[in-house]
């Protein structure tokens, strides 16, 4: 990534340190990235297949302001890292989340793992609902705190297991450190948003974190749980209510709005 893009993109998540390959560095990315690019799925919603392109990504994840889910997330955010001189590696997950541990499930999750110092770290901005906030140290059994929950790494047999604490450990997904290759993405990309039982291309969903809550938006509730504890639901009535709480909660902007209009004056009706 060139220094100019660089640039803008320090200026979307609002970074204004010195760009180093440092772990302050590196956790100010992770927390900033979630806080100021959202988790969405507009475009396999309404019927379009991401782009797993990095220019294409670049322009709608920061130019465009816009945000993106998984692949579009850490494709970013692992440009960005390599360009800061980390060293960093695609991995794919077995996501797991309100299922049992063992669970079937296909590789479907990218996520990171990026090299410092001779440790490994996990670092995840595209995960949603429980998306990390700071990276974590891979080979280390013990919780670790983020700036938004209690998290550990497992291990048993080659395979990690990530957890998150909801007043008992919750499993989030699972992983082997494989090699990832360009196409492996196409497949799930593409499966993603084009199968009909594809959660992602049945339900808009929208995501983000800040210093005091998590804003999650399915099932035409808007969900906010504060990092104190108290949660608040927020029912959606109708598309003007949709539409404000898109750039309101999430920072989207008319670009974004007007591709789901189409799309959700089906779903909704207006009082």
């Amino acid at each position: 990534m060139n220094t100019l893009n660089l640039e803008k993109y320090f200026e979307r998540i609002h970074f204004s340190g010195t760009p180093e390959m440092s772990m302050e560095v590196l956790k100010t990315i992770h927390q900033l990235h979630p806080k100021h690019i959202p988790f969405e799925n507009i475009d396999s919603y309404t019927g379009t297949v991401p782009s797993l392109d990095l220019d294409n990504i670049f322009k709608k994840l920061v130019t465009e302001s816009r945000g993106g889910y998984c692949y579009e997330q850490n494709l970013l955010l692992r440009e960005v890292l390599s360009s800061l001189g980390f060293l960093v590696e695609l991995q794919l997950g077995r996501v797991v989340w309100r299922r049992e541990e063992d669970s079937s499930a296909a590789r479907s999750h990218l996520m990171l793992i990026a090299d410092i110092e001779g440790q490994k770290y996990l670092v995840d901005c595209g995960f949603g609902t429980t998306t990390l906030t700071t990276p974590l140290l891979l080979n280390n059994e013990e919780p670790q705190q983020t700036p938004n929950g209690l998290f550990k790494i497992s291990q048993k047999e080659g395979m990690y297991l990530l957890w998150i604490w909801k007043e008992k450990w919750l499993p989030i997904y699972r992983f082997a450190l494989e090699q990832v290759e360009h196409a492996d993405l196409e497949i799930s990309n593409w499966y993603l948003s084009t199968h009909p039982e594809s959660n992602f291309k049945k339900n808009l969903v929208l995501s983000k974190v800040d210093e005091e809550a998590r804003y999650t938006f399915s099932q035409n509730t808007l969900n906010i749980r504060y990092e104190k504890g108290e949660k608040e639901s927020v029912l959606i009535h109708n598309n003007e209510d949709l539409f404000a709480m898109l750039k309101a909660t999430f920072g989207l902007k008319e670009n974004a709005v007007e591709l789901l209009k189409s799309k959700l004056e089906l779903k909704f009706s207006n009082p």
